[in-house]
């Protein structure tokens, strides 16, 4: 917690956007140990990292005879 200068006590909230390597969230800790502040750590998944969904469809096409060759030339227009 923390005093603005109303002495009204709130909380402040650090958000590490990043993924660090451990030895710098070690040294974080360490830090705010030293400096007897009292934090609360949770773990999020990384919004940034996309969904492998896509790759999920694929098994729908498992029956079906399809090359990616043929599709690209299909897509284009492209005479075989």
């Amino acid at each position: 917690m923390r005093r603005n200068f109303k002495n009204e006590i709130y909380m402040v909230e650090l958000v590490l956007k990043n993924e660090i390597k451990q030895e710098k969230m070690d040294a974080l800790l360490h830090f705010f140990r030293v400096w007897d502040i009292d934090i609360e750590i949770k773990k999020k998944p990384n919004a940034n990292k996309p969904d492998n969904d896509f790759s999920l469809s694929a098994g729908i096409w498992k029956d079906y005879d399809i090359d990616a060759t043929k599709l690209r030339k299909q897509a284009w227009k492209i005479p075989e």
